[in-house]
C-alpha cells in the first residue's frame, strides 16, 4: 500500500471495469472474487486515510486477516456511516463466501450486489483523493 492514492484509485475503478466483464460473460465466481477484492483493498485504504487502530495493528504485523477486516469496517462505519460494513458484510458474506467458495450466485445475482462495491469505490474516491 505504498503507492500513490492516485494510484490507488486508478486500480480500484479498472477491477470494477473488470468485474462487471467478468458478469457480462457470466462468470459469477471470478466476478465475485474480483468486487472482494476490490472492497478488501477499498477498507485498507480507507483505514490507511483515517489512521485507525487496525491499520496500525495491520502495519504492525505485516498483514490484515477477515476478522481484523471486519473491525476495520466497523470502525470506519462509525466514521463514514453504516454503509461501509453493509458493503464489507456484502463483499465478505455475499461474495467471497457464497459466490467465489460456494458458487451459488448467478452473474445477474452478483451484478445485483456490484453497485454496493461501487459506491465504496466513490467513498474511497472522495476521501482518498483528499489526501494527495
Amino acid at each position: 500500500m505504498g503507492e500513490a492514492p492516485a494510484t490507488h484509485i486508478e486500480n480500484l475503478r479498472k477491477w470494477f471495469r473488470e468485474a462487471l466483464e467478468l458478469l457480462e460473460k457470466g462468470d459469477a465466481v471470478q466476478g465475485s472474487e474480483k468486487l472482494y477484492k476490490i472492497a478488501e483493498a477499498a477498507i485498507k485504504i480507507l483505514a490507511k486515510v483515517k489512521q485507525i487502530p487496525e491499520y496500525e495493528k495491520a502495519q504492525r504485523e505485516d498483514r490484515w486477516w477477515p476478522r481484523l477486516l471486519q473491525r476495520a469496517a466497523r470502525r470506519l462505519s462509525e466514521i463514514y456511516g453504516k454503509e461501509v460494513l453493509d458493503a464489507w458484510n456484502t463483499a465478505y458474506h455475499r461474495l467471497h463466501i457464497d459466490g467465489f467458495h460456494e458458487e451459488r450466485l448467478s452473474a445477474e445475482e452478483v451484478l445485483e450486489e456490484a453497485y454496493i462495491i461501487e459506491d465504496l469505490v466513490k467513498l474511497v474516491e472522495r476521501e482518498a483523493g483528499n489526501n494527495r
